[in-house]
């Protein structure tokens, strides 16, 4: 069983402050948008954390590396079921509905108190999301949420030798929630996922690099040179 990661206080997961205020800023940019597919794509990020301010981070499907010592020792990856639940060992259920990743700690500390004495909780919230395209390993992956976007496309094997990372996306469904300048940003600015919005399921797309199919030109100009021959012969015979 893998440990809690140790916080790294450049990679934490944003607060409800700050997504407070990261809602209010990308529906102004939504609002002053120049063409309507950066406007959408803003429009579908604030629409996301407006989500994770009511419903908070988890969802069915996710895991969480919780360490809590006390009287005693639980060291347990635990995946959130149905009703946004946990469960541990010899204890009741815990919702985390309405929870960041961010409260996470904080949130547990007490929930566990009536049952552990003294706890020192520590957690890494983890999120599946898909790594596809020109990637070593395209597939799906559970990662810590507080990882940088780059760093997860290195879990699947990183970008193969085709790859144009330039044309990266993020994706929804068949929503495109990042288009590639807008990531390419963020990238540049070293954000994790949690920092992007990457909810489970998400799909992280390498693009490729355009090539040239010559060998197909080829085949193509061939033949239309050959039609080209027979008509003249033909038109000579007439």
């Amino acid at each position: 069983i893998m440990a809690p990661a140790p916080r790294d206080e450049a990679h934490t997961e944003a607060t409800r402050t700050q997504l407070q205020a990261l809602a209010i800023s990308t529906e102004q940019d939504a609002a002053k948008a120049a063409d309507a597919s950066t406007r959408q794509q803003k429009q579908m990020q604030a629409a996301t954390i407006r989500a994770r301010l009511r419903d908070g981070d988890f969802d069915v499907g996710d895991r969480v590396l919780l360490s809590v010592r006390g009287d005693s020792t639980i060291s347990d990856t635990v995946t959130v079921r149905a009703g946004r639940i946990i469960k541990l060992e010899n204890l009741p259920d815990i919702s985390l509905q309405g929870v960041l990743r961010s409260e996470l700690q904080d949130y547990l500390t007490p929930q566990l108190s009536r049952y552990i004495k003294r706890p020192d909780v520590q957690t890494t919230s983890l999120v599946r999301v898909a790594v596809m395209g020109a990637v070593a390993k395209p597939g799906y992956y559970q990662v810590p949420a507080d990882l940088a976007l780059a760093d997860a496309i290195m879990t699947a094997g990183g970008p193969t030798s085709t790859a144009d990372v330039d044309r990266t996306q993020v994706k929804r469904g068949n929503d495109v929630i990042y288009g590639s300048e807008l990531l390419g940003q963020e990238v540049a600015k070293g954000a994790t996922l949690d920092q992007l919005n990457i909810r489970p399921g998400d799909q992280i797309l390498i693009g490729e690099k355009h090539h040239t199919p010559w060998g197909v030109i080829a085949s193509i100009v061939g033949i239309s040179a050959g039609l080209i021959s027979t008509a003249v012969v033909l038109t000579r015979h007439k």
